[in-house]
Order: structure tokens, then C-alpha cells, then sequence
């Protein structure tokens, strides 16, 4: 015990510390995305009758419309006056030579659209309860879960016609969604309002926990694999490769409370009585977690369907995804004084 209070003691040192690797991986993230809307690029491509590929089905499916007018640029000069088509023009000049489509262009009447409203509904609703350190209830785990079923059941038929680094996204997606959900519930289950007993959510946590490694090998092993095999052909490209790792590092964080809850029983009933509002944190990362995943694929899809394309994309993902989020959050760890710093904690079966 000796040992875990006198890690406390040092906590804010590491809270600070903590602040820069969240800048460094938020940053690194923007890099990935960037690189890989670059990549997919040629493969959203409209053909010349303006149909689409199959490898560009989405749950929102764009209607057939005629392909993309280019921007009337003088001379096509790199040089632009927008900072932003300054960027694109910089990163990959086919993001400033096409007009974006319009957003009305997107086929909205599809079951998605009404999960996706009530979804970001309430993530808004969430973003409001972190700064005011309201903790979440029951009742709003449950309305998650069941909107999250619902939002990923939407997109399961469209799944089969997809690239293949869409598809392995997607099902790695559906078991980081499932371990969000079941961490959620157990971490409700040591709050004053539980929506399950702590035993069953103990066992719910661990085959979670399980699925979320699986779900973490499946999609590295491909990902880093690719890395590899671009190492050898000559293709290698280091800023995909840092943004990789970058996210890499981010679940790291969740396997490592993953592993610790599997190696000690009584790990996490240790932390609560250092760290009291932990369950709070906790459930509130699992929340902005459930609906992160979502809102990143979906503008992914709007920059393969020419809407709100290129940097543009980069920046609403970087605003929606990484800052607004992380800010709340960072914000409850130093309030609840909680937070990732309980992962490097020891528990009572390694005292």
C-alpha cells in the first residue's frame, strides 16, 4: 500500500508530463489521417460516368452524380491564397484541383442518419456533463449502448463490398466499440448508480478485455505489416509511419489498464479507494471513446465523397476527435483527480 500511496504523491508530475504525450499523439494522429486520406484518394475517385466504385459503398450511400468541376485557378499554381489549399497543394495537389461536392449530394434518408443525430446529440449533451464534472448515469449507458448496436448493425450489409483496409477498420472498430460498452458498464458498476452488479461486470470486463487485445493484434499486425512490406519495396512513408505509432501508443493505454485488471483481480477496487471519482473518468473515456470512432470514419467516408475534403477534414477530425475531447477530459483529470496515471500503479498481489 506503501507503494501505491507514495506513487500519488507524485502524480502531478506525471499529470503534467501526461499533457505532452496527449499534444504529441493528438498531433501524430492528424499526421496519420492526412496520410491516409492521401493514399485512398484515387480510390474515391468518380469514373467517367460518374457512377462509383464498389470499394467506396458506405452506409450513406451518394447518389450518381457527374464528377467533380476543377477550381478555377489561374495558371494551376501551387501557390494559392488560402492557407489551407496552400497545405493541400503542398501535401498532395489533386485536393486543389477538384470543386467539393455538395453535402445535399449525400443520400441522407438511411437508417445511419437518425442513429448518427441521436449519437452526436449525445455526445453534445456529454461534452457539457465533463466540464461540469456531472458524472453519467445508468440510464445514459444504456441509451449508448443501444444506439451504438443500432449505428454499427447499420453498416454490417455494406462492410462485404469494401477495400479490404476498410474492412479490417471496421471489425477492429465493432471490438473496440464492444470493449468501450462493456468498460462503461463496469466502471457504472462501482459508482452509486450501477447498471450491473460488480461480479457479473467483472467477467464481462475481462472477455472485453480480451477482445479489445484481439482487436489491437488484428488491426496492427495488418497495419505494421504493411510498414514492413513498404520498407522492402521501396514505398515506405516515414509520416504514415509516426501517426501509426502515435495511435499505436493511444491504445497502448487502454491495453495497459486491460492487463493490469486480467493480472490483478483487485487492481482496479485498489485504485477507487486512491483515486475515488476514477470510475467517473473512466466511464466518461469510454463514452467520448464509443463516439470518436464513429465521427472518424464518417469524415473519412465525406472526404472519399468529395465533401469537406483534404485539409478541411483534417482539421473538423483534428477539432471533433482529438481537441474538444481531450481538453474535457484532461480537464476532469486534474478536477475528479483521476486519470491514465493509475495504470502505472501497482496492485496488492505485487505487494
Amino acid at each position: 500500500m506503501a507503494r501505491c500511496l507514495g506513487t500519488r504523491g507524485a502524480r502531478n508530475g506525471r499529470r503534467r508530463g501526461s499533457g505532452h504525450v496527449i499534444t504529441c499523439v493528438a498531433l501524430g494522429a492528424i499526421v496519420l489521417l492526412l496520410s491516409h486520406l492521401q493514399r485512398q484518394q484515387g480510390s474515391a475517385a468518380l469514373d467517367d460516368t460518374g457512377a462509383q466504385s464498389k470499394s467506396d459503398l458506405t452506409f450513406i450511400q451518394a447518389r450518381h452524380r457527374p464528377g467533380p468541376a476543377p477550381r478555377s485557378m489561374p495558371g494551376r499554381q501551387v501557390a494559392t491564397s488560402s492557407v489551407i489549399d496552400r497545405v493541400d497543394a503542398s501535401y498532395n495537389p489533386a485536393w486543389v484541383e477538384a470543386e467539393e461536392n455538395d453535402v445535399n449530394a449525400l443520400a441522407w434518408a438511411h437508417p445511419q442518419s437518425l442513429w448518427a443525430a441521436v449519437a452526436t446529440a449525445i455526445y453534445a449533451f456529454d461534452m457539457t456533463r465533463f466540464v461540469t464534472l456531472t458524472p453519467p448515469t445508468a440510464l445514459e449507458a444504456l441509451a449508448v449502448i443501444v444506439v451504438y448496436i443500432g449505428l454499427y448493425c447499420s453498416r454490417l450489409e455494406e462492410v462485404k463490398g469494401m477495400e479490404k483496409h476498410y474492412q479490417i477498420s471496421f471489425y477492429a472498430s465493432c471490438g473496440w466499440t464492444f470493449y468501450a460498452a462493456a468498460s462503461l458498464v463496469h466502471a457504472l458498476a462501482y459508482s452509486p448508480n450501477p447498471i450491473m452488479a460488480k461480479e457479473p461486470a467483472e467477467a464481462l470486463h475481462s472477455w472485453a478485455g480480451i477482445v479489445y487485445l484481439g482487436s489491437c493484434l488484428y488491426f496492427y499486425s495488418y497495419h505494421w505489416g504493411r510498414q514492413v512490406r513498404h520498407v522492402l519495396e521501396g514505398r515506405f512513408r516515414p509520416l504514415f509511419a509516426a501517426g501509426l505509432a502515435s495511435l499505436t501508443f493511444v491504445h497502448g493505454l487502454t491495453v495497459g489498464h486491460v492487463l493490469r485488471m486480467l493480472d490483478d483481480p483487485k487492481w482496479y477496487e485498489t485504485i477507487l479507494k486512491i483515486y475515488p471519482k476514477q470510475w467517473q473518468w473512466i466511464a466518461d473515456t469510454r463514452l467520448a471513446e464509443l463516439y470518436l470512432t464513429a465521427l472518424a470514419l464518417f469524415l473519412v467516408i465525406l472526404h472519399l465523397r468529395g465533401v469537406l475534403t483534404g485539409t478541411r477534414n483534417a482539421v473538423w477530425v483534428f477539432l471533433g476527435t482529438v481537441i474538444v475531447p481531450t481538453a474535457a477530459l484532461f480537464y476532469e483529470t486534474v478536477k475528479l483527480d483521476a486519470g491514465w496515471m493509475a495504470v502505472n500503479m501497482d496492485g496488492p498481489k505485487h505487494w
